[in-house]
């Protein structure tokens, strides 16, 4: 197992007097792993001179010291690399002050932390964290992108994770790239394979595709995993919206959200990663006692659909999709939390004045989940329950099961 190390010193203490120390640890972690690294960083500017000299992406975890307290500003950067931590702290110098303070840092962003205060602990990490190297580098290593920007009424929207940005104006550099011929093809089987199409003309259907293929091409040129698109801002420039293309990526096994929501497309590479599925992404459109009733306007296309306009613009092409029946979990993820709940799907409504796919939901005690979950859209995943929540847990997040 390839250890990166680094040691944490305060600017206001003398390096000379932690050498002894740093010297013993390195060469007590080196008779049991292979250590790449072992330099003392103070500030930013130490960070970034040591990033340039010492390659820490290929590492399968990192080993922080903090020999003093503040240093928790130029430890905090090793978030970058996106590999597991551990923190080694002593009953001196404040260090496990600043261990703490770190931990929580790096959990925040979702980065595995541990803290430990004597070898053996540090020895007992590293090796569990070298069991679950399969998993968590499926996670760790995933890339997304925002396509645009987070959508204003998603008030609690917070993701401190690593994430790729592509203008609006970019994205529409793509789309005026691609030709109307290019477009009808992309999305010529999928309009064959329709049960009905009710709103949109051909010119909607058109645009439709072209917005497809627009992002079909960002994927590959940026190298993304999943992405996620302000969508109600093309309504006004190019009067159509992105549910269409939404639905088909979803169903070809890349995870696409909408709103520019990035903890919902975490949920869906988790789900995609690991479990091999899609999810839909829907609004809290109704519940009662026992039932919960979510809407929108995209949905993985895994059953009979319609094609229909987009809902509140009356624009674009939206879908009605019949998902499946049977067990599903319900997942909410927001920061390093997430809310999962056993459910059944047990049917589909087809209001107009709600949007477009629209899924009965049967749940034990809905008013308490409603009471207890982390905001609006909820991921609906043909998963068990407690099989994700322990996947949930196992990387990290706090979870609470319903």
């Amino acid at each position: 197992m390839k250890a990166g190390v680094a040691f944490g010193i305060s600017e206001l203490a003398n390096p000379r007097n932690f050498e002894k120390k740093a010297s013993e640890f390195i060469t007590a972690l080196a008779r049991e792993f292979d250590v790449v690294g072992g330099f003392f960083v103070s500030t930013k500017a130490d960070f970034r001179e040591a990033k340039a000299g010492v390659n820490f992406n290929e590492v399968d975890a990192i080993v922080l010291y903090p020999l003093t307290g503040g240093t928790e500003g130029a430890l905090k950067e090793f978030a970058v690399y996106r590999r597991p931590i551990v923190i080694h702290g002593d009953p001196f110098n404040n260090s496990l002050a600043a261990g703490i303070e770190l931990r929580e840092y790096f959990r925040e962003r979702l980065v595995p932390s541990t803290l430990v205060k004597n070898f053996n602990e540090l020895k007992a990490a590293l090796l569990g964290y070298e069991d679950m190297k399969e998993t968590l580098d499926r996670f760790l290593r995933m890339r997304v992108g925002l396509i645009g920007r987070v959508s204003p009424w998603l008030i609690n929207e917070k993701f401190e994770l690593p994430y790729t940005r592509i203008s609006l104006k970019r994205f529409y550099e793509y789309y005026d790239a691609v030709t109307d011929e290019e477009g009808w093809s992309a999305i010529e089987e999928v309009i064959s394979r329709a049960a009905d199409i009710r709103e949109p003309d051909k010119k909607a259907l058109i645009k439709a595709g072209r917005i497809y293929v627009a992002i079909n091409r960002i994927l590959e040129d940026y190298s993304l995993d999943g992405f996620t698109i302000g969508c109600f801002d093309l309504i006004g420039k190019i009067g159509s919206t992105p549910c269409l293309a939404l639905a088909m990526f979803n169903a070809l096994g890349i995870p696409a959200a909408c709103e520019g929501e990035l903890n919902s497309l975490l949920g869906m590479m988790i789900v995609r990663r690991f479990f091999d599925k899609p999810a839909f992404m829907g609004n809290v459109a109704d519940y009662g006692e026992n039932h919960i009733l979510l809407a929108h306007c995209t949905a993985p296309l895994i059953g009979r659909y319609v094609l229909r306009s987009h809902f509140e613009s009356g624009t674009g092409v939206g879908v009605d999709v019949q998902l499946p029946k049977g067990r599903a979990s319900l997942l909410k993820i927001r920061g390093r939390k997430a809310v999962v709940a056993g459910v059944e799907v047990v049917g589909q409504e087809h209001s107009n004045v709600r949007c477009r796919t629209q899924v009965n939901i049967r749940i034990e005690d809905a008013m308490d989940f409603i009471d207890g979950t982390l905001g609006n859209h909820h991921l609906l995943v043909y998963i068990e329950g407690e099989e994700l929540a322990d996947l949930l847990s196992e990387l990290g997040f706090e979870v609470m099961l319903y």
